[in-house]
């Protein structure tokens, strides 16, 4: 089992610690011995040196007594005295010195019992001398003098052993203090090899894997197989695993990308800046003819028509500058010299110094649009005027201006009639739409009063409201002015009412109201029709778009209407949309935005 890196931390740290402590305890046992001999060293000076002073305390004391005894000199006798106080201090002192030592407390013992021995002899000599009996202290200090010759010699030898336990206690420190110079010569090299084994060992189990994972970075960012996975379950082996899964996803990625820019039927490429291309998929070749190694290094200017060339090259200038993006058509000379007319989709990226780009070809849908400039010119021009003729004609001839119709004949040319308007609105229709999407619509826009709009609608299908029997309740608690253009407006309004009407039975309801609040007026219309699915509230208002394909056959309608009302209330700044429930009816409405009574 592979340890994990918090346990690999942990041992690098723990085992030199352990060593660590183990070195500073010998060393401390080491300096501790050091400081015991040096104890015992100091004691034996000590013993020997007090040992030497009462050594030469007992000298003085019989050197005074003896000149005593021969001069008579008081002097002598208080050296004398001052020598014994002095000798029984050492003898205390001396005697607190070996009590803790065995050996040394019995031979002192030996001295103690001699020098007692020889003190007497000197009280006894002292009193002989000051009763003036000079034969008795004679004698005494014969005995004393016997006597110090033993005193000396265990004296000596108590000295020559403390010398010798000083020496000892030298040799013994010059013993230990090699052992402390061994060891730290010891430590060091075994600290140098502990921190070597160490690290090849943290080398082998992890800077290895470490730079296995190092190695899989670049070969994923040059797209190489990655090595083989690490065994395991530390870190390390589930940041690899990860990795891995990483890895997978990004080429996953690659391969939905290098997809889709093989499939997109738009050409994506990108350009440096220098305007060259560095980048492009395959919709390029097969849009323009020019192979992907021929279009790469290529100038953008090179494969363009020349009255496009400049105004391109500004637009992308002003998109680098901006560092933003933008849209700009043009027309691209293709490898067999035909035009493709392009819309162009550009973002500047200036962390890659590189404009990506889409390009959309629009060839065909500018050559739709020009079929439909060209039908809804034919058809202003050489359909709405013969309709106009037509129009007349069946006037003319329901008022009997070319003698009078049957029953019949009246009732065939009210429905040429009525077919006839259809045409023309329809016409109409459809030439306010091509005005709305190329943008020369012109408003009227002046403020209005909402009842004027509604008035002017209701004019207009009153006599619809009437056949069908119709409950018409408008509410008028308040009547805002708005800005709008009133006739486009009466065109929208007519056209709700005209469908409420349409789609509603007889001796049904419709409600016309008006809200506000503080920018906008709203106008509904409500009836009680067969409502709007949930899934066509949208749809409704899309050209040729109708709640039922039967409707334009058994209501007539074209379906464009409601498209020609949204584009309208959406030129005014308003919206427009429907709430229905089916079955149960529909309530269109529009805002419109509110204009003050003085404008």
């Amino acid at each position: 089992m592979t340890l994990s890196l918090g346990k690999k931390a942990l041992i690098l740290v723990t085992v030199p610690l352990v060593f660590e402590l183990g070195f500073v305890g010998t060393f401390a046992y080491l300096v501790s011995q050091v400081d015991h001999e040096r104890a015992r060293e100091a004691h034996a000076r000590d013993v020997a040196g007090h040992l030497n002073v009462l050594l030469r305390l007992v000298m003085e004391r019989s050197s005074s007594l003896i000149v005593a005894h021969f001069t008579s000199r008081e002097t002598f006798r208080r050296r004398a005295d001052l020598a014994k106080k002095r000798f029984y201090r050492e003898k205390e002192i001396i005697t607190n010195l070996v009590a803790d030592n065995p050996h040394e407390k019995e031979s002192w013992d030996k001295v103690y019992k001699l020098m007692n021995e020889g003190d007497r002899y000197f009280d006894h000599a002292k009193t002989m001398v000051d009763i003036g009996n000079k034969l008795a202290a004679g004698m005494e200090m014969v005995k004393v003098n016997r006597l110090m010759a033993d005193v000396f010699q265990a004296i000596d030898h108590l000295v020559e052993e403390q010398e010798a336990e000083t020496l000892e206690r030298k040799n013994k420190q010059a013993a230990v203090r090699k052992q402390i110079e061994v060891l730290i010569y010891a430590a060091v090299a075994f600290n140098i090899l502990l921190a070597l084994g160490l690290a090849l060992a943290f080398n082998k189990s992890t800077a290895q894997r470490l730079k296995v994972l190092l190695d899989n970075t670049y070969k994923l960012a040059s797209q190489q197989p990655l090595s083989p996975p690490l065994r395991g379950d530390d870190e390390l082996a589930q940041l690899d695993g990860t990795f891995r899964k990483m890895a997978e996803a990004l080429a996953s990625m690659r391969r939905k990308e290098s997809a889709i820019l093989s499939s997109a039927a738009d050409i994506i490429c990108s350009l440096d800046q220098e305007r060259r291309f560095t980048q492009a998929n395959p919709a390029a070749a097969q849009q323009w003819g020019y192979e992907i190694d021929d279009l790469l290094g290529r100038r953008l200017d090179q494969i363009l028509d020349e009255e496009d060339q400049k105004a391109t090259l500004e637009q992308i200038g002003k998109i680098i500058e901006a560092n933003g993006h933008g849209n700009f058509t043009n027309r691209v000379i293709t490898k067999d010299g035909s035009e493709r007319d392009c819309e162009w989709s550009v973002v500047w990226s200036h962390e890659e110094k590189s404009l990506m780009c889409v390009v959309h070809d629009i060839t065909e849908r500018k050559q739709i649009d020009q079929m439909k400039r060209d039908f809804v010119a034919m058809v202003s021009h050489d359909l709405r005027t013969p309709l106009t003729s037509i129009q007349m004609v069946h006037s003319l001839l329901s008022a009997g201006a070319y003698g009078e119709l049957t029953e019949d004949g009246l009732e065939s040319v009210s429905g040429a009639q009525d077919c006839c308007d259809r045409l023309i609105t329809l016409v109409n229709d459809l030439l306010d739409l091509e005005r709305m999407e190329s943008g020369r619509m012109d408003l009227n826009v002046e403020s209005v009063q909402v009842s004027e709009i509604i008035a002017a609608s209701l004019n207009m299908v009153k006599n619809a409201i009437k056949q069908k029997k119709i409950q018409l309740t408008i509410e008028n608690s308040i009547d805002p002015f708005v800005k709008a253009d009133k006739e486009r407006m009466i065109q929208v309004l007519l056209n709700l009412i005209a469908n409420a009407v349409k789609f509603s039975p007889e001796n049904s309801g419709l409600l016309i109201s008006v809200v506000k609040d503080n920018e906008f007026a709203t106008i509904n219309v409500k009836d009680e029709g067969r409502g709007v699915p949930e899934n066509q509230k949208t749809s409704i208002f899309e050209r040729f778009k109708q709640v039922n394909k039967s409707d334009s056959k058994g209501r007539k309608g074209s379906g464009l209407g409601l498209a020609i009302s949204k584009a309208i209330v959406e030129l005014h700044g308003g919206q427009i949309g429907v709430e229905s429930e089916e079955g149960k009816g529909s309530t269109f409405y529009f805002s419109l935005p509110l204009a003050a009574p003085e404008a």
